[in-house]
């Protein structure tokens, strides 16, 4: 076994050097991951990113070769992720990150730990199953056609289709988060927001008000949503394109369709702000929601398995 240095996570210096180990292991995994500097940058605002505490970089020979992070997240729940350099698998390293992140995550209080794997890649699903991890879904990428010609769409009878920025109501917007994401694997469902956030919803710090489509029934409940970003996403080769956000619908429509609309306006509020290539991002849907984007014209990019653990 080589003799690895491992660490905290040190923006200040690591940065380039992690984004260098990262593209070298995109090079090799072909995951469709942004490895950009400007991404890890972007990165330090998310919640719970703490890189003196959660973060962990493996050294050797002077480089970096491995990275190991603990994302806390609401209700007990914790997301991790390991990358190893591909010249230094299979020599214990993953095992010894994974170890320290899941230390963490006990550490926080977290009950349920979530990671992911990528469908094409055998030995990173066999290393999660040998450390007893039990796949629960899916979730990726799909990428539009272009040039993408929208198909004409309607609404259901009674139901309406509002920008947030005319709504204008956190209470709403959070129950859209945590309604229409329901049971889905890596949305996050938050039963104990602090006041500040039911004030001020993080969500608008990432999407700007006018790009929040909600849905809403006959009885002017909010049974949807769908989020977008022009040129919000950067594909593994480092094309920009435009980001489609995970259309979610609550469990009574789900099998109904509905994301299929909500998907059609997002893109169609995006071709308003200029033509490109979407980046459709999905998160726990099952193979119902997929062909519906399937039908449209859109392609795989990437199909990762979400993970789950529970700790005593």
């Amino acid at each position: 076994m080589s003799n690895f240095s491992i660490r905290h996570y040190n923006p200040l210096i690591d940065l380039p050097s992690l984004s260098r180990l990262l593209t070298e292991v995109e090079s090799t995994d072909r995951d469709g991951e942004d490895t950009s500097e400007e991404y890890l940058l972007a990165s330090l605002d998310w919640p719970n990113y703490r890189p003196a505490q959660d973060v962990w970089v493996a050294e050797l020979d002077g480089q970096l070769v491995g990275y190991g992070v603990a994302l806390e997240q609401p209700s007990q729940r914790c997301t991790l992720y390991v990358a190893v350099h591909p010249s230094e698998r299979r020599r214990g390293l993953g095992s010894q990150l994974l170890e320290l992140v899941l230390a963490r995550a006990r550490e926080l209080g977290s009950k349920t730990m979530l990671i992911y794997a990528n469908e094409h890649n055998p030995a990173s699903n066999l290393f999660l199953k040998h450390h007893s991890f039990m796949p629960v879904g899916s979730s990726g990428a799909m990428k539009s056609p272009d040039p993408f010609e929208i198909p004409t769409f309607d609404l259901p009878a009674g139901f309406q289709l509002k920008k947030y920025s005319q709504v204008n109501d956190p209470g709403i917007l959070l129950a859209a988060l945590d309604d229409c994401y329901l049971d889905m694997w890596g949305h996050q469902h938050n039963d104990q927001r602090t006041e500040e956030e039911l004030r001020s919803p993080r969500f608008l710090k990432y999407y700007a008000s006018d790009d929040i489509l909600l849905l809403f029934d006959p009885h002017n409940t909010v049974c949807g949503i769908c989020s977008v970003k022009p040129e919000g996403k950067k594909d593994g080769n480092g094309s920009v394109t435009d980001l489609l956000d995970a259309p979610g619908v609550i469990k009574e429509y789900r099998e109904q369709g509905y994301q299929r609309q909500l998907a059609l306006a997002g893109i169609q509020h995006l071709h308003k702000k200029g033509s490109r290539p979407i980046t459709l991002e999905f998160w726990g849907d099952g193979e119902f929601a997929l062909n519906l984007y399937r039908e449209l014209g859109f392609e795989m990019v990437n199909h990762y398995i979400a993970y789950y653990k529970e700790l005593a």
